[in-house]
């Protein structure tokens, strides 16, 4: 007769060795499933830097042609003021429209504003007293550190950081003999107004609160259609603020003779050969925003005609980017022109 077949019975070993087999298996498949989440994860980390190169890129590019119209713009002006017999510059002009998150293409937001270099005090001056004594230069910037809280002891370190060191003269160190490192003042006009950062004595906040309203770049006089309340009182002891708002009112000025009637002769005279109603230093301040990457841009630039020449040009940090931001922000209590948003540029 059959018997029933029935399988072989498994060895002990035998069952063990398959356990182990399946916690081998079990271990490759959670290894190669961590190896797979590791490279999905780093795939999208390169993904996500790609896109930020990409949207910094196109930033930069947005903020530098912002520049570069920004060049045509003044140019145009100019040229259009003169040929309609405008001969000032001022806030009713096409270059005065600060651009606000202006839409270029499906992501990328163009900002920038041009700037009168003129409308501020020019800190080199301090370093152009011949004479000896305190100048009428020294006077003004008293005046201007009092109204915006800085300390006007501050001066005399400026003063000396910009005065022209004779040849074969060491310029002396002073306070900067005592630095960590010890270093020399620079002995001549500054090219970039940042370095006031190394004048001794002076803080972050003094900085800041004088930046918008001095320069290192006008040339001198100041553009009395441009010029804020707080440079315009800081001009003359007999500027008050009522007589700087009636400046703002009565603009724009064609020829410094109209102002005469508001400032009084004795002032007018005081001031007639440190003012203008011309400009030809602007800066020019830019940023350009594609998704949520922003590029600032700010360069200085003089007009002689159709001629441009680039002062200084320099690229954004977070540092630039607050300021131009804070530029674009500001009120438009001086005169300027309401921001455009949208429409045809000008």
């Amino acid at each position: 007769m059959f018997k029933a077949f029935s399988p072989p019975e498994k060895s002990e070993g035998f069952l063990k060795d398959r356990g182990f087999a399946l916690v081998i298996v079990l271990f490759m498949v959670a290894l190669i499933t961590l190896l797979v989440l590791r490279f999905v994860s780093q795939s999208r980390e390169t993904l996500r830097e790609a896109e930020i190169f990409r949207d910094q890129t196109q930033a930069y590019y947005l903020a530098r042609a912002s520049i570069e119209a920004g060049k045509v713009l003044l140019v145009s002006s100019t040229l259009a003021a003169q040929q309609s017999g405008q001969n000032y510059t001022a806030f009713n002009q096409p270059w005065a429209t600060p651009i606000i998150n202006y839409p270029i293409g499906h992501e990328g937001f163009l900002s920038g504003r041009i700037v009168d270099e003129s409308s501020k005090l020019d800190i080199n001056l301090l370093g152009q007293n011949q004479f000896g004594g305190t100048s009428q230069t020294q006077l003004q910037f008293e005046r201007l550190f009092s109204l915006v809280g800085a300390d006007p002891g501050l001066i005399p370190a400026i003063i000396q950081w910009v005065t022209p060191v004779p040849t074969g003269s060491s310029g002396g160190g002073g306070p900067y003999q005592s630095m960590i490192p010890p270093y020399r003042p620079r002995g001549g006009p500054i090219g970039a107004l940042s370095e006031l950062h190394q004048v001794a004595g002076m803080t972050e906040a003094q900085y800041q609160a004088l930046e918008p309203y001095i320069t290192a770049s006008s040339g001198g006089q100041v553009n009395v259609n441009t010029a804020s309340a707080i440079v315009l009182e800081s001009l003359d002891p007999g500027i008050s603020p009522a007589i700087a708002n009636q400046i703002i009112q009565g603009r724009p000025y064609t020829s410094l003779s109209m102002l005469s009637s508001i400032l009084g002769p004795s002032i007018f005279a005081n001031i007639e050969g440190l003012i203008t109603v011309q400009s030809s230093v602007f800066s020019l301040q830019a940023v350009g925003t594609v998704g949520n990457t922003r590029q600032a841009i700010r360069a200085i630039l003089s007009v002689n005609g159709m001629q441009t020449q680039v002062l200084s040009y320099r690229m954004g940090g977070t540092r630039l980017l607050g300021q131009i931001e804070t530029l674009l922000k500001e009120d438009t209590s001086s005169g300027a022109p309401t921001a455009l948003t949208s429409g045809t540029l000008p």
